[in-house]
């Protein structure tokens, strides 16, 4: 039965897989995320200087005005593709911290409040009502002034609400498949719910979350860029897009680099992230038939 239940999940990945790749937009947006993953973990070998490197000697430069600088050079004189290439990692890392954070709190929580029942359930349950009425930006906004700005901050504020809507899909999915007939029958043969519940109803609810997670990884790039052009994200020296965005405010009607190339590079992952998520979409649910 084992070997039977490997087979058929061997099968449904290759298919899904087959599906993905047919899909064309999903290629080109796995293209792109794979891109600037690639792009930030291989930042210090990439950028041609390192992100905190300034020559006062050479502020504002424009791109293609000095041949050291091909994007030209921000208000200290930092070059500015150094900055953009460092910038994705710090997108991405805070990105997949908070996801994580997500996964690891809203799955456990979910599982609980849809599988369990019970008290447990409504306590758990009542607990993401109530964590769900908090606007979530503003939410990080207090969390930032009172914590003060940085990489560390900027996790802990969106995480603290970034994992309700991974909780509430994840309560949706054991309510649904605990009452299916493969959850009865293991029920009757006297497995231990912990077991059903990590062995039977949490692989078959796994299709939502992944697809949750893509789509939360341009929210949260999106939320830190938010954070940071406000003065409240990443602090300096560190590179951030989002912070890049905000310090060009003063200076983007002369020196209209200073925004657009970390406005494109958000533009960018974003799409991607949104391609791809789509793609995984469809690709991991056959009733979804993409039209590409």
């Amino acid at each position: 039965m084992s070997a039977a239940a490997n087979t058929l999940s061997h099968g449904f990945a290759w298919q899904a897989t087959q599906r993905l790749l047919r899909n064309r937009l999903a290629v080109f947006g796995l293209m792109l995320v794979a891109l600037i993953s690639f792009v930030a973990m291989f930042a210090h070998w990439l950028a041609p200087h390192p992100y905190d490197y300034a020559r006062f000697d050479r502020v504002l430069l424009l791109p293609l005005q000095h041949p050291e600088h091909l994007l030209g050079t921000d208000e200290v004189g930092r070059d500015y593709l150094s900055r953009l290439i460092f910038g994705a990692r710090t997108s991405l890392l805070v990105s997949l911290l908070v996801q994580g954070v997500a996964v690891a709190i809203g799955v456990p929580l979910g599982a609980l409040a849809g599988y369990v029942g019970g008290r447990t359930g409504f306590v758990v349950s009542r607990l993401i009502d109530v964590m769900t009425a908090f606007p979530s930006l503003l939410f990080a906004i207090l969390l930032i002034s009172v914590l003060g700005g940085g990489l560390h901050s900027v996790v802990l504020a969106l995480s603290v609400t970034g994992w309700i809507l991974i909780a509430r899909l994840t309560r949706a999915q054991f309510l649904t498949l605990r009452e299916w007939d493969f959850v009865l029958c293991a029920r009757a043969l006297g497995v231990p719910a912990w077991r059903i519940a990590l062995r039977h109803v949490l692989p078959n609810a796994l299709t939502p979350i992944v697809i949750a997670v893509s789509f939360g990884i341009p929210a949260t790039i999106f939320a830190e860029a938010g954070l940071s052009l406000l003065g409240l994200g990443i602090n300096d020296p560190m590179a951030s897009w989002g912070k890049m965005v905000g310090v060009s405010n003063a200076y983007v009607r002369v020196y209209w680099h200073l925004a657009l190339f970390p406005t494109l590079a958000i533009a960018l992952t974003m799409l991607g992230c949104s391609l791809l998520g789509d793609g995984l979409r469809d690709a991991l649910d056959p009733r979804h038939v993409s039209s590409t």
